[in-house]
């Protein structure tokens, strides 16, 4: 199967993503006749599952989205979108030959950006957090952290973390967002 790279935008670090409305009229280009799109949806155990089915004259390929329900502004469409972009990514109708969409990327908190807060509120707090444990030092973070989002969530996972709470705490934590996170370390 050939694939089809579509139009991009950037998203920051020189990473460059397709946005699922370029992919789907792309799709409806090269597929004028004899396709579809499908989406369902389940809700179990407090996540929402989406599946998407893009059916072409060359195959059916199928893509997923989950996240925990939390009542965030358009997170059902989100998660729409989501699954019909890994869907389309599947089937041809990729970004720099990448899986995951722009939405997906834009959203997601790094591993590297919660350590990078966790080292910041740190040195910022080295007096009191001196000669206590690692695990004391990141229930002290987590405590701080629900102080400022005012959220009962355990901040210790970056999939816990929204991209607007992460911004927050870099603005509480005195973090310009314009500097790399290794000037912050």
């Amino acid at each position: 199967m050939s694939e089809r790279k579509t139009d991009t935008i950037s998203i920051g670090n020189g990473i460059q993503y397709a946005k699922v409305a370029s992919r789907l009229a792309a799709f409806h280009e090269d597929n004028p006749s004899g396709c579809s799109i499908d989406t369902s949806c389940q809700f179990t155990e407090g996540w929402v599952i989406f599946t998407a089915t893009v059916s072409t004259k060359k195959g059916t390929f199928t893509g997923h989205s989950m996240d925990k329900v939390s009542g965030r502004q358009k997170q059902f469409e989100k998660q729409e979108t989501i699954a019909v972009g890994r869907a389309l990514a599947f089937a041809g109708y990729l970004s720099s030959g990448d899986i995951a969409c722009a939405e997906e990327m834009v959203d997601v908190v790094s591993q590297i950006e919660l350590d990078t807060l966790k080292t910041r509120y740190w040195k910022l707090n080295e007096d009191v957090l001196k000669g206590k444990s690692k695990a004391d030092i990141g229930w002290s973070f987590n405590d701080e952290c629900r102080t400022v989002l005012g959220e009962e969530a355990d901040y210790h996972d970056r999939h816990n973390w929204t991209r607007e709470s992460f911004n927050l705490m870099m603005t509480k934590l005195g973090v310009d967002s314009g500097v790399p996170f290794e000037a912050v370390r």
